[in-house]
């Protein structure tokens, strides 16, 4: 078994076949390593943008590419070729994040009319399992160099935002976290389900109504007594939540209940927040009386 680890820099470029903004890739860098995790091999090619022949200042300063070294690169057509020899058969490709994934995604849309990318059949969200090795969480992600920082890793020598020395990066993060059985446990099969999970675009539910909100995501306890509270005002939806006011029968407590139903490709997430209404007003006039 092999892993290859991808890193893409891209140029924001509006495009008039697509009728808005396209990332355009303008570099591969990957690196081939072993099972042990040392690297075998390298690839890094500058991609010729055909779709805005010029990059934005923003994408210059990052990433410290210019238009003369992209003027001087391959075609995407040319790069992927390389890449999916580099690649070879049956190895685990991972990207730090799955944004990158999504981008290559749409540059094989543009450029081959197929999203599906040609070279992978395993996949990590190395990003996502570091995180989760390191007990981390996932609720934020940790970006690449402040990672390697937290773990003490030299990257000096490197130039953040260059594809070839962040995947150089990255394998050094891979070889801290790396434990065969929660990594195979968390590497994806690339099939017709992996890519429609990929493409699913979570939604905030807007309508009480909705037959996907349960009744029970709708109900709150008196924080004080426990008891079931009562909801003595309309819903309103307002900055993705809905909004109502509950009042406690027992202790006559006043709270504003907040729910969030966010409509994702497993089913929905909900989440709940209760706010004790005489806290708040206690709060803003000091617990004066």
């Amino acid at each position: 078994m092999t892993y290859v680890i991808l890193d893409l820099e891209w140029n924001g470029a509006r495009s008039e076949k697509l009728g808005g903004y396209f990332n355009e890739i303008i570099e591969i860098g990957a690196v081939r390593l072993s099972e042990d995790g040392r690297i075998e091999d390298r690839f890094d090619a500058y991609i010729r943008p055909v779709v805005s022949r010029k990059l934005t200042r923003l994408v210059t300063d990052l990433t410290g590419i210019t238009d003369d070294q992209v003027k001087k690169g391959v075609s995407f057509g040319q790069a992927m070729e390389s890449l999916c020899r580099f690649v070879g058969e049956d190895a685990v490709v991972m990207t730090w994040s799955n944004t990158d994934l999504t981008v290559l995604m749409e540059n094989c849309r543009y450029f081959y009319g197929d999203e599906r990318i040609p070279f992978l059949s395993a996949y990590l969200d190395l990003q996502h399992y570091a995180q989760l090795r390191l007990d981390l969480g996932t609720a934020q992600q940790v970006a690449l160099g402040k990672l390697a920082e937290q773990l003490n890793l030299n990257s000096e020598a490197m130039e953040l935002h260059h594809a070839i020395d962040d995947s150089v990066l990255a394998a050094a993060i891979f070889r801290r976290v790396y434990e065969p059985f929660s990594f195979k446990k968390a590497t994806l099969a690339v099939n017709d389900e992996f890519y429609r999970r990929l493409t699913f675009k979570p939604t905030f539910i807007r309508e009480i109504d909705d037959p996907l909100i349960r009744r029970a995501d709708l109900r709150f306890s008196c924080e004080h007594c426990k008891r079931n509270l009562k909801r003595v005002g309309e819903w309103q939806f307002q900055h993705r939540f809905f909004t109502a006011t509950f009042r406690c029968s027992a202790c006559k407590a006043e709270y504003v209940g907040r729910v969030q139903a966010k409509r994702k490709y497993d089913g929905v997430e909900i989440k709940k927040r209760l706010i004790r209404k005489t806290a708040e007003k206690e709060q803003e006039t000091g617990g004066a009386t």
